[in-house]
């Protein structure tokens, strides 16, 4: 989603955005008119963004490698070798080079939902589709020249939100997927019981979630968002979909209560970069846990009220993934 754009002014070598980094109150302050800023923009039909652009700050041959690493993630995560029938893909960002390999492998439909219409370079999606045209024999998906207005069984929605695209439609999935997105929705729980309720029996979804800030407040302290007041930030983050600040106990009593079949598992720690599990807390290396609680034990003292009174190994996890399947029959 969109990071941190401020205008550049330099100060004997310092940029005002660097200047405003430095402090938590006027990083909020930013965010506070940024976000003015994007009701604006939505109230007034508005819906691209360059938020999602990550094709744009990629090669081709690591465009390739991405797009390939996402397919067999999801693949791995459903634990099977193929996904088929139709698939909702949210947030497919500026390529839809995961829609064209699932196409390709099984699937006969894919619905791409974005609450926003990432900018794009057609002549750039363009290369990105011919490469894997070329790499996995994929010729046949495209009616015509490899672009996203031709590649047959694509039906995009921009500009429609996830919470009310599953709630409002009558199309049955066999597979919701996700990655980096479910922490953007303004009332998860309540999407994904729309989501679920959106699945053929026996229907799977799959929701990488990435808890941080998203790179609102680098350079402090990582946990640093979770000590902004609520009603502050709500006002920070409800027009332009930054995080919301829902944490792993909100996703595990989901599943406790849906009646889904599936599992909920660790894939980052606060204070860590490398990507961990996807794991059990148990399984984890004890010394990167340990890094991460460090990590709570650092912040506990500032905590917003809302997070108080959350356990420390529930703070210091900063990514998770979550796999839902529906009932084959009602329970």
């Amino acid at each position: 989603m969109e990071h941190f754009s401020v205008g550049v002014c330099y100060t004997h070598g310092v940029t005002l955005k660097a200047l405003v980094k430095r402090s938590v109150l006027l990083t909020c302050a930013y965010y506070l008119f940024d976000d003015w800023r994007a009701q604006r923009r939505w109230a007034a039909g508005k819906h691209v963004t360059k938020s999602g652009t990550r094709h744009s700050r990629l090669d081709l041959p690591a465009s390739i490698a991405y797009i390939e690493k996402i397919y067999a993630d999801y693949l791995a995560y459903a634990g099977c070798d193929h996904f088929s029938g139709t698939v909702a893909e949210i947030g497919p960002g500026d390529n839809f080079g995961v829609a064209l390999l699932l196409l390709g492998n099984g699937v006969e439909a894919i619905h791409a939902i974005d609450r926003f219409r990432p900018q794009r370079d057609p002549v750039r999606q363009a290369a990105i589709y011919q490469a894997l045209a070329d790499r996995h024999s994929l010729a046949d998906r495209f009616n015509g020249p490899p672009a996203e207005t031709t590649l047959r069984g694509l039906h995009y929605h921009p500009g429609r939100p996830a919470e009310t695209f599953f709630r409002n439609s009558s199309i049955r999935f066999n597979a919701i997927l996700s990655r980096a997105v479910v922490e953007h929705l303004y009332d998860p729980a309540a999407a994904l019981t729309d989501m679920l309720g959106a699945l053929q029996p026996g229907g799977i979804m799959v929701h990488r979630i990435d808890l941080r800030d998203h790179g609102m407040f680098t350079g402090h302290q990582p946990l640093t968002s979770l000590t902004i007041p609520e009603a502050v930030y709500r006002r920070m983050t409800r027009g332009s979909g930054r995080p919301n600040r829902v944490l792993l106990p909100a996703y595990r009593n989901w599943l406790e209560t849906s009646g889904a079949s599936g599992s909920l598992r660790i894939t980052r720690l606060a204070g860590v970069e490398e990507e961990v599990g996807p794991a059990d807390w148990d399984d984890l290396d004890p010394a990167l846990e340990r890094r991460a609680l460090e990590c709570v034990a650092a912040v506990r003292p500032s905590l917003a009220a809302g997070f108080k009174n959350l356990r420390d190994e529930d703070l210091a996890v900063s990514g998770c993934l979550l796999v839902a399947r529906r009932p084959e029959t009602p329970s």
